[in-house]
């Protein structure tokens, strides 16, 4: 039986392929998909990028826009753009940054009406303990439907969450994942509701320990081989040689990190990963290099925190890189 599942993306780079593999993938029933705007900054190019991208898979595949600023939005202490860096890699680049989360054109189909957070609520209701969730971009749909309708956290059957980092730097600020930190405040209300919810971190993402979890141009060469000709191999041929090498340039990666991929990927096979002990994590609400930490409670304290015994979330710890990857090839290559 395929796994009912809701996509809530940002619609930046990898949320794409996301897109594409939950979408292809025949253990998958992708019921819709909603978009924050995130790292894209535009709702309305999150909800085009998004519609573009199904409309590339020929699916009948519904998009819901959704919040266009974080749930309670603050000042940011952050120096710099989170997410277009390209004047500190330009030099190397040049014009072929142009290729890098292009702005997209008004697409033939149009997203729904309904606003997403109320299209969470509605199918969470409809489908009451059927329906995982895959989150990749910041919380703040998800927050935003929790505040119509708490009832709905018991609801979902489950919720993979993109977020936080705790054994590796973050890549906003030392401590700060980018999702986390584009609106903590949601972040917070979704951690600390009653839904069942595994984080991954970019402890699994973005650490070259798992490198061989990461796209490379081998990895593309691969589906050009074995689909030569097809437009969603072609499509990212063309489009993400680029991403490959900004991530080995900037971040000094093994090549393209497939967060937002992965992250689907462990809805449909757990054992991919290798997960904590249930654990209490508190998101920071403040401070100037902090706020947007993710906190996990390990280890004994002499202070006493009772928010510690509602154990909230399990966490990614361990993937199994080589698997992952060819099972993201296989899914586009077989499905497209």
């Amino acid at each position: 039986m395929k796994k009912k599942m809701i996509l809530d993306i940002d619609s930046v780079g990898d949320d794409i392929l996301a897109v594409l593999f939950t979408a292809l993938n025949k253990n998958i029933d992708l019921l819709g998909v909603t978009t924050v705007a995130g790292a894209c900054g535009d709702i309305r190019q999150a909800a085009w990028v998004a519609l573009h991208t199904i409309e590339l898979t020929d699916k009948d595949i519904p998009v819901y826009v959704g919040a266009s600023d974080p749930f309670s939005p603050q000042a940011s202490d952050s120096a710099g753009d989170p997410v277009n860096f390209f004047e500190e890699v330009r030099w190397k680049f040049g014009d072929r940054l142009l290729e890098f989360n292009t702005p997209a054109t008004k697409p033939s189909t149009e997203a729904r009406e309904e606003h997403a957070a109320d299209y969470l609520v509605r199918e969470f209701n409809r489908h009451p303990g059927e329906i995982t969730l895959v989150t990749t971009g910041p919380l703040t749909n998800i927050a935003l439907a929790l505040e119509k309708d708490p009832s709905i956290a018991k609801k979902i059957k489950e919720a993979y969450v993109l977020g936080g980092a705790f054994q590796t730097y973050g890549n906003i600020t030392p401590v700060t994942e980018y999702n986390i930190f584009a609106d903590p405040e949601a972040a917070n209300i979704v951690l600390n509701s009653d839904m069942k919810i595994t984080l991954v971190p970019l402890d699994v993402c973005e650490n070259n320990q798992f490198a061989d979890s990461m796209l490379t141009r081998d990895h593309i060469a691969d589906m050009e081989y074995a689909a030569s000709g097809n437009k969603i191999v072609t499509f990212i041929a063309e489009k993400y040689p680029i991403y490959i090498d900004v991530w080995r340039e900037y971040f000094q990666l093994g090549g393209f990190p497939m967060d937002d991929v992965m992250t689907a990927a462990l809805a449909t096979d757990e054992d991919l990963c290798r997960y904590s002990e249930p654990v209490h994590v508190e998101v920071e609400l403040s401070g100037k290099l902090t706020r947007g930490q993710t906190i996990p409670f390990f280890g004994y304290q002499i202070n006493k925190y009772p928010q510690r015994a509602h154990k909230n979330v399990r966490i990614a710890q361990w993937i199994d890189g080589k698997r992952f990857m060819n099972l993201f090839v296989e899914t586009i290559v077989s499905g497209s």
